[in-house]
């Protein structure tokens, strides 16, 4: 990859990179990534958007020196997406019940209202990780022969 500048007065020297499917892109474009320029790892960094699908990574001068190139130089980058939050769902739940029979066992004999009721308390919570806590209990409690869910 060669590095390229903005033409202007303080213009910014980048890493011009071609279309890419990276997940997590907010309103305006910009993604986060992490990874390497040359034998330098970048920190937490900005995609920036150039328009038809492409992107741009900023190179500061510090990064430049340190590496010793400027604009017209090829660079070796690699880049790593931010993990994104997995989102948890209802069949991370019923997969989990497949690799505890008892759990499973339990769940099967409930009533289809019963079972929503615990598919409804583990979509309650409010993030990801209180999910991940309430399948944990929920399969804990199915384990043990439990119907129903805690009602807090």
């Amino acid at each position: 990859m060669r590095l390229a500048k903005f033409s202007g007065k303080g213009a910014w020297t980048y890493a011009p990179l071609p279309p890419l499917p990276i997940p997590g892109r907010n309103a305006f474009g910009l993604a986060k990534v992490t990874g390497s320029i040359d034998a330098y790892e970048l920190p937490l960094s900005n995609l920036m958007p150039m328009g038809n699908g492409r992107s741009f990574l900023p190179v500061k001068a510090e990064v430049r020196k340190i590496i010793g190139k400027q604009a017209g130089d090829t660079v070796r980058l690699v880049l790593y997406a931010e993990a994104q939050p997995l989102a948890v769902s209802d069949e991370d739940l019923l997969a989990c019940l497949a690799d505890a029979p008892a759990a499973e066992a339990t769940y099967a004999r409930l009533s289809p209202p019963e079972q929503t009721a615990w598919l409804n308390w583990v979509r309650a919570a409010p993030t990801d990780d209180a999910k991940v806590a309430r399948m944990v209990a929920a399969l804990a409690r199915l384990e043990a022969g439990v119907a129903s869910p805690p009602s807090k």
